[in-house]
């Protein structure tokens, strides 16, 4: 070992590198609840990776006959008993899934559903079992309404005599209501695998820990396990532990990241309370300790290891920043001692996670490899420098979903996928391969905007059917536009379109003239883009399947030929400014024509007005009828009804779309892709001016066009299309079918399709199905096919009354009908001479020519009723799975479901066409990859090919079916799986972790080495490999840097499973900082998954300003230590109105808990324009949705509440009810309907003439609203004014403070505030800035001031685009949510700033009238001439832009909520915001910008001057009358913020109040926070500039000093 003089030479030469030894840092998180036991823990834990394991599991555990596990057992003997009690029950076969549930229960991640099942019993049932001594500890069952606590009583009402399972239940029971089923229920038998439901459901409300527990259990599951069918469905629900829960312990969180920021300061805001020297004895001892424990620092340290082999740079001041060129090379450096590592995983999570103490080692040491600086320069012309993107098997993986619980259900999904596609025979490379493969990648990119094109010309009906309302080949507004096809190749800004003069994109609008709604849009939004010379050709057909609609459309005929299109057109606009209801009133369309042909000039001179009434109906043989006719043929050829569509078609170049809300977003994109195919075409002269005259029909005469469309096999744009993993429905449904039950077609060829119908076939609709299927079966036939039995009532076997079925079950059971040809069955089922009867087969069982004999052996051939019950169970299953109705009809195609279809709705013709289609569109690539992924897959038998290629087909078509929950909503295009990453060069820039040849998890990774990304992923990966099975790729790709890229330590808190002490008890998870330097000033941040609201609860030691320097000798091994608790999670809302899909701006909503009329509001919100979003905070339970009590109630009803996904049952099927049960949170997607007579009504109140808005802000406000609205909404009228009802105090405060000097200042405000008002006051602080001291010290400070307080907080949405420094974020908060971070019922709020002293009542604030704006702003200080320089509002952009109004200071302000929310200004705000800030140097001073640039259209109220007052911009004349005065901050003096509070004469004696209080608090220990306690005194005298405040929300920030600069600075970005 070197002597310590060499050790601290060592480090000497590595000062930039080594930290000084310093105290740790320790963070905890813990649950805001009680820890459930170890035993449900894992128990539910095991059945989040299997949910079939839980009832198995807890039986062999409960069951002291064969569980050895004794009561006292340790947490330690618990878990890992429970672990292998359920690998030996085969309960986790998969080799991963062990460590997964390690992982799993590691994160707690099972904790939020068994505190949610608690909540609910404690909130329904709790009042009961607290009345019940004897009871209250006992598990009970609820028998539909009744409690029972023994199983005598549970079997006779069961139905039975005796507790003897044995005895049949009592047929004679009626069936009774069925119970709710909640998400934390786990049932039996599982619904998915029952046909019928059982008659009864028992609810078992048990905790296995009571004596009765076993018993009832047992006997339960009994009744569950009946060997023909389930009397009882069982449902299990936990009941909370008998004993007290607030004295249980919390669980200890993983599963988040902690930062500790390096703070910038600027100004002194640092609370010197804690600022103590260190005696010369405790230094002494510090420095001896360092000595020894250097050494070791040194040789642990993995990145000075690397550094040591490399050159030290002798010349370079080791004190002196980096420059430019050091900067812009760092992150190659980085690269190149990463990838010198022999374990780079580890060195990239150490050197990203610690880096600011390597920078300057790293930039002065490292020497690139020229071979890696050549790799990195040319992956950069590959992919953006720095950017970073992770894939899982080909997959993007979302950023939301890069956290422990998203990964885990990302790999729990995948494994599934790969699982159904290795049990085919494939490797898992094979299926990564396959997943990923070019051919599928590229079919399902999107690419073929050919697909699904069909002729929309009305060519094939002769002509005169598509009535034109412009034609830019022959109209005169398109008269100076160019002829030339060329014309297509010439550049424009995005978003228009080329001037061309050819009917290049034709669209046809099928509509029902009869309808309003039809003829507004016609005339409004389709006359408009007419109008506005977009180059697009609409024209309508009309539809004509009811009687108006033929009237209207004869009448559109004879207008369009007598009046031409203009006439028309003015004419329809007539009619539709007469309507009122849905439906044309004819009369008024009698009085439109009548004034209309009364009023235009006569088209000939002979001409003479029709009658009306004879036009319209018209005899058959008559010019109008024969459009009439045309008209049906045409909407019977492409699939254009009303059943289809009740609100219309359209075709974009033949290119089918529903005519709804997204229809216009839908076209837009449509012509976008066309116009580049053509362009292509043009480009490459496949396309010349010589063929212009045939450029209007172009995609109509391509080869890949269809002539007829069929509505089920090109399915719309409404996100009809729906297809299933077969070998996932074959496994819920319990088995698959054997090769052997599949009908194949003659001749030998390899099959790549599979078609099962499913229907009733003992109908006649279901036998003329096989009919038509049997009829396409020849030699060319692509398809084998199997008959799935669906009836509407089961029946048994028999060759009388249910014939086709029987022999369906006959063939299919005994393996038969792959010995059968489709010749035959059609000769067997009667389809010879006897064909049909009244349009429909005889259903008839032939024997003729002894076919049926030689193949099962006669009509007299025994099927026995368990074979038909076999074969009837799969199809009810099968259909089931496939959300398919008893008796419905479909087909499914290698996956692909089409129906429900109605009678003889397809013939052969339309199966052939189905086939073509569904080969080319999904079967065809994968057939590709698999030929080149399983070469020897040409040996494979007809049966074998079949299974492979439709049950592989399947899978992949599949994946590209968003999930439920998303579809709608943003609708993102699927991104097909590729290897992209793999275009990088990775010889030198590359590594790997993990076997690629077992792996099931294929992770690619491009990942910028010094990002934040890098940070946390890092860790991320290393963690997820404990998994097994998985496999990384990481591409190492940097940026190059202006500045320091990494400012901040980072730890992320993972474990691979529990640790436990000695005892057996599980050890706390911690994560601690080591080593860090000991000068910096550290913020500490948590950076938690989306869902969770953290706040520290413990902590000594200011976490907004973390000196390690200053901790005393005595707390040095201690360090600095800080427990944060998980308050709340966040449910998330996405709310739409179903009449008009737009969100229902304003809405107010609430969650309640209880039950009828003992509900209690848990928390309340609103529902903004911004994707209709909404957002609550809760713990783990069961919550009602419901809408406030306000004016929304009026005018909607709650329709559904969302929590299964986009298209959710209503709330009439499954109630209103949402459960919170993961630590995910919940994502909800409610729709609200209008009540009758208020279709026209609006939530918010109507803006009066008299407000200042401005004439800009209505335009704004509609701009805004016009683009969510239904193209088929009607106009809205006024809503009447709501008045809310107050019961919060008189004057409402809210402030914002971080860091314990800010929250000396706060308590001083509140003094302040209070010393001079007789009002009631109540304070509202947002909590996730506020220190655990002040936590402790505010109950107290509040009780004895009387005033009252909440803690409010909004979690940011991850669609606002967020900010990362923590002054900017709380800058945010000021501004952004002050529509929904208070309760509803709250009227007026005022912010005052934390370092201000109130002069004044309050109250006069809260009665001043602000003339109609939603809040009122001081303007900023005019009169301090010695400050002139600093006005930058007076100069530049802002002088230009403000044009004399004032600019507002945001240190003291008033709001108006419910004007705030009637005016949907938070949504204007934000929106605001959100253009902005992508320029991250916008919006320098974001609480004051913000609302200064948006003065036009959101108006502010000017306060009085005298209401703020601050030394840097007012005059010292004006302080005497200031009614507040705020510690601004002052740029020429940058004067401590603690010594300009001094010379304020009361802040002296309101600060000595507080201290005084405060140290009578900590005497009589009422709090134990040393810090709140501390006078005055110690904060006086800290020198100027040595640091700045964490919040100064007031302030003018660096960037302003020069104000000519600033004023052009701001302009550019605004």
């Amino acid at each position: 070992m070197k002597p310590a003089s060499a050790l601290w030479t060592v480090a000497a030469c590595l000062t930039s590198v080594l930290a000084v030894l310093s105290p740790p840092v320790k963070v905890s998180l813990r649950t805001s609840w009680s820890a459930p036991s170890i035993l449900l823990e894992i128990i539910e834990t095991v059945s989040l990776e299997n949910p079939n394991a839980f009832f198995p599991l807890l039986d062999v555990l409960t069951n002291a006959k064969i569980s050895s596990l004794p009561s006292d057992a340790t947490p330690q003997a618990t878990y890992e008993y429970v672990l292998s009690t359920a690998i030996s029950e085969g309960l986790l076969l998969d080799p991963s899934s062990k460590a997964i549930v390690q992982m799993n229960t590691a994160l707690h991640a099972a904790t939020p559903k068994i505190e949610a099942a608690y909540q609910y019993y404690l909130d329904r049932h709790g009042k009961e079992k607290a009345d019940t001594d004897n009871d209250g500890c006992r598990s009970w069952v609820d028998w539909h309404s009744q409690k029972v606590y023994d199983v005598e009583t549970l079997a006779h009402l069961a139905g039975h005599e005796t507790i003897d399972s044995s005895h049949p239940m009592n047929e004679t029971t009626a069936p009774l209501a069925r119970p709710k089923l909640l998400p934390f229920d786990h049932v039996h038998p599982a619904r998915s695998q029952l046909r019928d439901l059982p008659p009864h459901t028992a609810i078992f409300y048990a905790s296995p820990i009571t004596d009765n527990f076993r018993e009832l259990h047992e006997y339960l599951l009994s009744l569950a396990r009946k060997p023909n069918a389930a009397n009882v469905e069982y449902v299990f629900r936990h009941m909370p532990p008998c004993e007290s829960r607030q004295a249980k312990e919390m669980s200890y969180l993983s599963g988040y990241g902690v930062a500790m920021d390096l703070k910038k300061m600027d100004y002194l805001a640092l609370d010197d309370r804690r600022a103590t020297a260190h005696s010369q004895n405790e230094v002494s001892d510090i420095e001896r300790e360092k000595e020894g424990a250097i050494a070791d620092a040194i040789a642990a340290d993995p990145i000075i290891t690397l550094l040591q082999h490399h050159p030290e740079n002798t010349t370079a001041d080791a004190n002196a920043p980096l420059n430019e060129d050091e900067l812009l090379e760092i992150g190659v450096k980085a690269t190149q001692l990463i990838m010198s590592s022999p374990n780079p995983l580890a060195t990239l999570q150490h050197l990203s996670q610690n880096f600011p103490k390597y920078a300057t080692a790293l930039a002065r040491r490292v020497v690139v490899n020229e071979s890696l600086l050549e790799e990195v320069g040319n992956n950069q012309y590959k992919a953006q420098p720095g950017i970073s993107a992770v894939w899982l098997n080909g997959n993007p993986v979302s950023e939301v979903d890069l956290n422990p619980f998203g990964l885990l259900k990302l790999v729990r999904k995948e494994r599934t996928l790969v699982a159904s596609l290795t049990s085919l025979g494939l490797t898992p490379p094979q299926v990564v391969d396959l997943l990923t493969h070019r051919a599928i990648a590229a079919a399902q990119g999107g690419g073929d905007i050919l697909d699904g094109m069909v002729d929309a010309s009305d060519r094939s009906e002769g002509g005169d059917v598509v009535v034109w309302f412009n034609d830019l080949e022959k109209d005169a507004r398109y008269a100076r536009w160019s002829p030339v096809l060329r014309t297509l190749l010439r550049p424009i800004y995005p978003g228009s379109y080329h001037n061309l003069k050819l009917n290049l994109f034709n669209v046809v609008l099928v509509l029902d003239l009869s309808r309003t709604s039809s003829l507004h849009f016609l005339t409004s939004t389709i006359s408009q883009i007419i109008q506005r010379s977009f180059p697009f050709r609409f024209g309508v057909v009309p539809i004509v399947e009811g009687d108006d609609g033929m009237r209207m459309a004869k009448l559109v005929y004879w207008c369009a030929k007598t009046y031409g299109r203009a006439g028309t057109m003015k004419f329809l606009k007539n009619v539709v400014q007469l309507q009122t209801a849905p439906i044309v009133d004819w009369r008024t369309v009698r009085t439109a024509f009548e004034s209309f042909v009364a009023n235009e000039e006569p088209p000939t001179e002979e001409f003479s007005a029709p009658d009306l009434d004879a036009m319209v109906g018209s005899e058959s043989g008559s010019e109008l009828e024969m459009n009439v006719k045309g008209v049906a043929q045409y909407a019977k050829r492409l699939g254009a009804t009303l059943a289809a569509s009740p609100s219309g078609h359209a075709f974009v170049n033949g290119k089918h779309y529903d005519l709804d809300d997204e229809f216009l977003r839908n076209m837009q994109v449509e012509i976008s892709a066309q116009l580049q195919h053509i362009q292509e075409k043009v480009y490459m002269g496949e396309i010349r001016d010589e063929d212009a005259d045939k450029v209007s029909t172009y995609f109509y005469d391509l080869p890949s066009t269809a002539k007829r469309r069929h509505p089920l096999i090109v399915p719309s744009s409404s996100g009809s299309l729906q297809i299933r993993s077969l070998p996932e429905v074959f496994s819920r449904v319990g088995r698959g079918l054997g090769v052997e039950g599949y009908l194949l077609p003659p001749g030998d060829r390899h099959l790549p399709l599979t078609t099962y119908a499913v229907a009733d076939f003992d109908t006649p609709e279901g036998l003329w199905l096989v009919k038509e299927l049997l009829e396409t079966m020849d030699e060319e036939s692509l398809s084998r096919i199997t008959f799935s039995h669906n009836p509407i009532i089961p029946s048994t076997p028999s060759w009388t009354e249910s014939p086709v079925s029987t022999l369906f079950a006959h063939l299919v059971q005994n393996g038969l009908l792959d010995k059968a040809t489709p010749e035959r069955l059609l000769r067997i089922l009667g389809f010879g001479a006897a064909a049909a009867q009244n349009g429909h087969p005889q259903i008839v069982i032939s024997n003729e020519d002894d076919l049926l004999s030689e193949l099962i052996g006669g009509v007299d051939a025994e099927v026995t009723a368990q074979t038909y019950d076999e074969y009837l169970g799969f199809g009810q299953l099968f259909a089931k799975e496939l959300g398919l109705k008893p008796g419905e009809q479909a087909l499914v195609v290698n996956g692909r479901i089409i129906g429900p279809m109605k009678n003889a709705q397809f013939l052969a013709g339309d199966l052939r066409e189905l086939y073509t289609y569904e080969m080319r569109k999904r079967v065809e690539p994968v057939f590709q990859a698999l030929q080149e992924i399983v070469p020897d897959m040409a040996t494979f038998d007809r049966g074998t090919f079949a299974d492979v290629v439709s049950l592989s087909s399947s899978v992949v078509s599949a994946m590209q079916i968003p999930d439920p929950s998303e579809a709608g909503l943003f609708n993102a295009a699927y991104k097909p799986r590729t290897r992209n990453y793999r275009l990088m060069e990775g010889n030198f820039t590359r590594f790997e972790v993990g076997e690629l040849g077992s792996a099931l998890h294929q992770f690619g990774v491009i990942l910028d080495p010094l990002s934040e990304a890098a940070q946390k992923w890092s860790s991320l990966f290393e963690w997820l490999s404990n998994a097994g099975n998985v496999y990384f790729e990481i591409y190492l790709h940097p940026a190059g840097y202006r500045e320091i890229p990494l400012k901040r330590f980072y730890r992320y808190n993972l474990l691979p499973k529990l640790s436990f002490d000695a005892d057996g008890k599980e050890l706390q998870s911690t994560t601690v900082f080591q080593n860090l330097p000991l000068e910096p000033i550290y913020t500490l941040g948590m950076d938690a998954p989306p869902a969770w609201l953290v706040r520290p609860r413990e902590a000594q030691h200011d976490l907004d300003n973390i000196q390690l320097g200053i901790i005393t000798a005595k707390e040095w091994l201690l360090g600095v230590e800080a427990v944060f608790d998980l308050d709340f999670l966040v449910i998330e809302g996405h709310a739409r109105d179903t009449m008009t899909n737009a969100p229902p701006r304003g809405l107010q909503l609430q969650l309640t808990s209880g039950t009828g009329n003992a509900t209690i509001p848990v928390a309340d919100t609103l529902v903004v324009a911004n994707l209709g979003y909404s957002q609550f905070r809760a713990k783990p339970g069961v919550f009602q949705l419901e809408i406030r009590d306000s004016r929304g109630r009026e005018i909607f009803e709650t329709e559904s509440v969302g929590n299964e996904g986009w298209d959710s049952p209503s709330v009439k099927e499954v109630g209103n009810e949402v459960a919170l049960t993961s630590f995910e949170g919940l994502t909800l997607y409610p729709r609200f309907a209008r009540k009758p007579g208020m279709e026209r009504a609006d939530v918010l109140e109507e803006l009066d003439d008299s407000s200042s808005i401005s004439s800009v802000a209505e335009e704004v406000l509609h701009k805004a609203w016009s683009m969510v609205t239904s193209f088929f909404a009607p106009k809205a009228e006024a809503p009447k004014s709501q008045e809310l009802q107050t019961r919060q105090a008189e004057i409402n405060i809210f402030t914002v403070a971080s860091g314990l000097l800010y929250e000396r200042f706060l308590s001083i405000m509140v003094l302040s505030v209070l010393r001079n008002t007789n009002s009631t006051v109540k304070f509202w602080f947002i909590e996730n800035f506020l220190s655990p001291s002040f936590l402790e010290f505010i109950p107290h400070f509040a009780q004895a001031y009387n005033f009252q307080y909440e803690l409010v907080t909004y979690k940011w949405p991850t669609w606002l685009r967020a900010q990362k420094e923590k002054q900017r974020i709380i800058w945010a908060y000021k501004i952004l949510f002050l529509d929904v971070l208070f309760p509803m019922d709250l009227k007026k709020v005022i912010f005052v700033d934390a370092d201000q002293i109130v002069r004044a009542d309050l109250k006069e604030l809260v009665d001043l009238d602000l003339h109609g704006a939603p809040y009122g702003y001081t303007p900023m200080g005019d009169d301090n001439v010695d400050m002139e320089g600093f006005r930058f509002w007076k100069t530049g952009y802002w002088k230009e832009f403000l044009q004399g109004r004032p600019y507002h200071i945001s240190a003291l302000y008033v709001v108006d909520l419910v004007r705030f929310r009637q005016m949907a200004a938070g949504d204007i705000l934000r929106g605001h915001y959100q253009q902005l800030s992508a320029d991250p140097g916008s919006l320098a001073n974001l609480d004051q910008d913000l609302p200064n640039n948006l003065q036009t259209q959101v108006p502010i109220f000017s306060l009085d001057e005298d209401w703020l007052w601050c030394e840097t911009w007012c005059s010292k004349d004006r302080l005497p009358r200031a009614k507040t005065i705020d510690l601004c901050q002052n740029p020429l003096t940058k004067e401590p913020k603690l010594a300009r509070a001094r010379q304020i004469p009361e802040w002296e004696e309101y600060d000595s109040e507080i201290s005084r209080f405060a140290r009578k608090l900590a005497e009589d220990g009422l709090i134990h926070s040393e810090i709140t306690a501390a006078g005055a005194d110690v904060l006086a005298s800290v020198a100027a500039g040595a640091a700045a405040p964490a919040v100064g929300t007031a302030d003018i920030p660096e960037e302003r000093l020069d104000a000519e600069s600033e004023g052009s600075r701001v302009h550019e970005e605004l």
